[in-house]
């Protein structure tokens, strides 16, 4: 009998373990994907789940981003309920870079995962140092040059030849400006340079200030450095096309639905409109943003996918955590979709991407010369006082001179505060 009763114990034993090693890993996957973009997200995550059936189940979760997604991913790290994986934006990771699982080159070449894949804009965003990393990047994005190809055609414009320099995207818009009723009221608008999502014209100013050569921040991150010919001339061309040239209105006007409604010509803007103008009906086309200064170049930044220590402390988490993530990156030119851009070179350079995502296709050719600004905890607050003074120079109550001097003070007094 005694014999019989160990069999028995030694046979649940068996499947006991047996079951343990083969139970099913739940992830929870939090995003700040709240907008048009989300639905994509949850469909990917889905197709994960089908073919990971019985052995990952990854939830998908929706916090809202900026303050409340850093406040409630701060709080869940500190309690130690963190979920296994994030997709954060590339501004807010600053502040938890020491909160995430890092990883070597090794290790994650042992999951089939190459750093040299990814590009270097966006992966610098993740870099703790040559070796190690401390996310991936999902995705990437950037300003690109929206246009009315009906407005250009009746303006005498060539659709197909949009402004690619300085000159010619202020003739353009000047022909663009229009009174079409007689009625002494301009009905249509070359361009709008402030209203709206304020951070947009402040993303406008670095495109402007990269391409002019000039940097946001000294290279210790002390102090300004763009109080200088580099940031006044950034500002001042936007702001002349609304004093100057009169082909923007002189009062805040919001560019987005004035570009879906056929009031507003041409529009800079990221990837994740494509699809609002789209469904509008817009007759639009995209292309690079104008060399407005001295050489190429936009704003961007990117998406990372980042795992929080204190939730993958078990090994079998960790190991479903990873696995996910590379099963994402991999199929980011099906989240391109939603109006990003694929932060892997063997995903940008497949004949496929061009054809499947022709739009998006035209935002990355500007990633050879992607730039992003300082990864620190104070961007947010720089911004704020960069708006500040750029509104007050786009209202005509200071020069562009006047306004970037005083931005810089404020920047500098905010870096000195950090120290």
């Amino acid at each position: 009998m005694r014999s019989q009763l160990k069999l028995v114990v030694g046979i649940l034993g068996v499947l006991f373990f047996a079951s343990c090693a083969f139970a099913q890993v739940t992830l929870n996957f939090w995003t700040p994907f709240t907008g048009p973009d989300g639905p994509y997200m949850e469909k990917l995550v889905n197709k994960f789940n089908e073919e990971h059936q019985g052995k990952i189940q990854v939830v998908f979760q929706v916090v809202p981003g900026g303050i409340e997604f850093n406040t409630n991913l701060a709080l869940a790290i500190s309690s130690k309920t963190a979920p296994e994986v994030v997709a954060i934006r590339r501004v807010d990771l600053v502040r938890f870079i020491t909160s995430m699982r890092s990883f070597t080159k090794e290790e994650l070449s042992k999951y089939g995962i190459d750093l040299a894949d990814f590009v270097p804009g966006p992966l610098q965003g993740v870099l703790i140092d040559d070796n190690t990393v401390c996310g991936l990047p999902l995705d990437a994005f950037c300003l690109g040059f929206y246009y009315n190809a009906d407005h250009f055609t009746a303006a005498g414009l060539d659709p197909n030849n949009p402004p690619a320099n300085r000159e010619s995207f202020i003739d353009a818009a000047q022909k663009l400006t229009k009174d079409l009723n007689g009625d002494g009221t301009i009905d249509q608008w070359g361009w709008f340079s402030f209203g709206g999502y304020t951070l947009r014209y402040v993303w406008q100013w670095y495109t402007l200030l990269f391409q002019n050569r000039g940097q946001i921040l000294t290279e210790d991150r002390k102090k300004a450095a763009f109080n200088n010919e580099a940031g006044i001339d950034a500002l001042a061309f936007y702001v002349d096309l609304i004093h100057k040239y009169g082909v923007a209105p002189k009062e805040p006007s919001d560019p987005e639905p004035a570009f879906a409604s056929g009031v507003l010509s041409m529009h800079f803007n990221g990837p994740w409109m494509l699809n609002l103008f789209k469904q509008q009906g817009v007759n639009f086309k995209v292309a690079p943003i104008p060399v407005l200064g001295q050489v190429p170049g936009v704003w961007g930044s990117s998406h990372i996918l980042a795992i929080p220590a204190v939730a993958v402390e078990d090994p079998a988490k960790l190991e479903a955590a990873v696995t996910f993530v590379k099963w994402l990156s991999e199929h980011s030119m099906e989240w391109a979709a939603a109006g990003q851009i694929p932060a892997r070179l063997s995903i940008l350079n497949n004949p496929r991407f061009k054809e499947a995502l022709p739009e998006q296709y035209v935002f990355s050719t500007q990633l050879p010369y992607f730039q992003s600004p300082p990864d620190i905890v104070a961007l947010a607050e720089i911004e704020t006082e960069l708006i500040s003074c750029m509104e007050s120079a786009f209202l005509g109550q200071k020069t562009p001179a006047e306004a970037i001097a005083e931005a810089a003070a404020a920047v500098d007094e905010i870096l000195a505060e950090q120290e």
